[in-house]
């Protein structure tokens, strides 16, 4: 109940003695305190409706009256209310001029109605709306439950409830960072700096989940004209299958990580099997082989649980979807999507969630033939954007992934295997300085700029290149042949890893803990990357 509604009961003839402002009277009332102490804060708790009649209260000075409203004002209380014709014929001036200096609203009851009276009205009012809102969190959380047996997406449940609210929800984790919100790109500040209630009126509330993958914490945030005392109650039932739906969400993610796996390793060979066999594979991940499908891919984040919240933002997209992690990126497929919007729809939602970071996003797919091509070509093309983008239809690693053949690999292999060797043995950087080479047009001076050194040292190293290869880098031909191999190359080095990126309590499994091998995943890395880019994370 809200003072705003009291004021309104015609029987009661309630007069509102201080200059409030409408925003103040939507306060809610939480009970009402009937006390004549001069100091009673320490038996409130907040958003009660203080009633008195001032028999204890007979004196005229001001700062008095000051004192007693700026102690209430600290509880906060919702108002007060004071019964006139009693003690004193009139709500005491003192007592309205304290109540507009510290914002509380002095309200007056005059015979016949008395105090008992606005105590029935109030406390039968509050019992209602308990009742209301406990009916209201069991059919949400009833909705939710049959949604959920149907099979339901995080989305769906946010919204369920923001209908319920009627405001704004969110599901943020434990450092505060919004993972899904209705409606899209919902702001949402760590608690400690924020307020409970905003300027617009607006109430905020945090509600945290059951663990989920053993120690991640999530939470709903709400920003909602509705009183704490209702969002609260609304939450409860309802939280417990959000949590629910979360834990099964996280549950099959580990066990699709490993069919995805093997279809993507499957699709990146430049020979796969026969058709049959790679559409039992794609059967097996949970996808049709004959519907379109659409790939996303994306830079990962350094957060190890990134790639599953980036899954769940687009469940409602894609009914169907799989995800994996690979080493610098991920892989989303999606299918029974809507073929005309879905690729502006995931860049519009990539832009909501994650305007800066760096996505590859291709337009529907008929064909196993392009899937793969996608695939081996998306990694390539995600170097060269820092934001959400629509995949280019033809460029190098596309072709590349079209036409090459399993003999067309291994003669680019074995045409850098001079350079990989060399830099093995002696440390060097050889295969970086190449590929700055290449990025920079073949312009020593920005090659030299991107690397560091000096342009002696470059140039001794593309003489010593040059040397190995058994090509010349001042001329077309041999530029093109070099950066026909490296891309050939780099798109086998985008492996998939051997074991799926499997998060439990935060913590990677089946990452290399053998000196040697990290030390070759690091040497890997650094061609992969081959000079220091600048990248944006959401």
């Amino acid at each position: 109940m809200q003072l705003a509604e009291l004021m309104s009961n015609q029987y009661l003839a309630l007069r509102l003695k201080t200059a409030t402002q409408p925003t103040r009277m939507r306060r809610p009332v939480s009970t009402v305190a009937p006390t004549e102490l001069i100091e009673p804060t320490a038996f409130l708790e907040g958003n009660e409706l203080v009633t008195l009649t001032g028999i204890a209260m007979n004196f005229q000075d001001a700062r008095t009256w000051d004192a007693y409203v700026e102690r209430l004002a600290h509880v906060p209380v919702a108002g007060i209310l004071f019964n006139s014709g009693i003690a004193h014929p009139e709500v005491p001036g003192g007592l309205i001029d304290a109540g507009n200096r510290f914002d509380v609203p002095v309200l007056e009851v005059a015979p016949p109605v008395n105090l008992l009276q606005v105590h029935r009205l109030v406390n039968d009012s509050i019992q209602a709306e308990q009742y209301a809102v406990l009916r209201s969190s069991l059919e949400l959380a009833d909705t939710c439950a049959e949604l959920e047996a149907r099979g339901t997406t995080l989305l769906e449940l946010l919204e369920q409830i923001r209908t319920a609210v009627g405001g704004e929800v969110g599901l943020v984790d434990s450092q505060g960072r919004m993972v899904a919100s209705q409606p899209p790109g919902m702001n949402w500040k760590l608690p400690a700096a924020r307020a409970r209630r905003t300027s617009d009126g607006m109430s905020e509330h945090l509600r945290r989940l059951n663990p989920v993958r053993g120690s991640e914490r999530f939470s709903i945030a709400v920003r909602s004209p509705q009183s704490e005392s209702v969002i609260d109650p609304l939450l409860g039932p309802v939280g417990s299958i959000v949590s629910l739906h979360l834990h099964s969400a996280a549950e099959q993610y580990n066990v699709e990580n490993d069919r995805m796996r093997s279809l993507i390793e499957h699709l990146r060979m430049p020979d796969a099997e026969s058709p049959r066999y790679t559409k039992k594979l794609m059967r097996a991940a949970g996808f049709d082989p004959q519907k379109p499908t659409l790939l996303t891919t994306f830079r990962a984040g350094a957060d190890p649980n990134d790639a599953w919240r980036m899954r769940l933002q687009f469940a409602d997209i894609f009914p169907t979807l799989g995800l994996l992690e690979a080493e610098h990126f991920s892989l989303l497929i999606g299918q029974d999507f809507d073929l005309d919007n879905a690729q502006a729809a995931v860049i519009h939602r990539l832009h909501d969630i994650a305007p800066r970071r760096p996505a590859i996003v291709t337009a529907p797919m008929v064909s196993i033939g392009s899937l793969r091509t996608a695939i081996l070509a998306s990694p390539r093309q995600l170097v060269r954007v820092n934001e959400p983008t629509m995949a280019r239809r033809f460029d190098l690693p596309s072709v590349l992934a079209t036409a090459l053949t399993k003999g067309g690999v291994e003669q680019a292999l074995e045409f850098l295997r001079p350079l990989r060797d060399y830099d093995d043995e002696t440390s060097s950087d050889l295969i970086v300085t190449l590929r700055a080479f290449l990025d920079a047009d073949g312009s020593p001076t920005k090659t030299a700029a991107a690397l560091f050194i000096h342009r002696n040292s470059l140039a001794y190293r593309l003489n010593r290149i040059g040397e190995l290869l058994g090509v010349s880098l001042s001329t077309v031909d041999g530029k093109t042949t070099c950066a026909v191999a490296l891309a050939v190359w780099e798109m086998q080095e985008e492996v998939v890893p051997d074991s799926p990126r499997t998060i439990v309590a935060g913590r990677q499994l089946g990452a290399a803990t053998d000196p040697a091998a990290s030390s070759n995943a690091e040497r890997r890395s650094r061609r992969s990357t081959p000079y220091p880019v600048s990248s944006s994370s959401s």
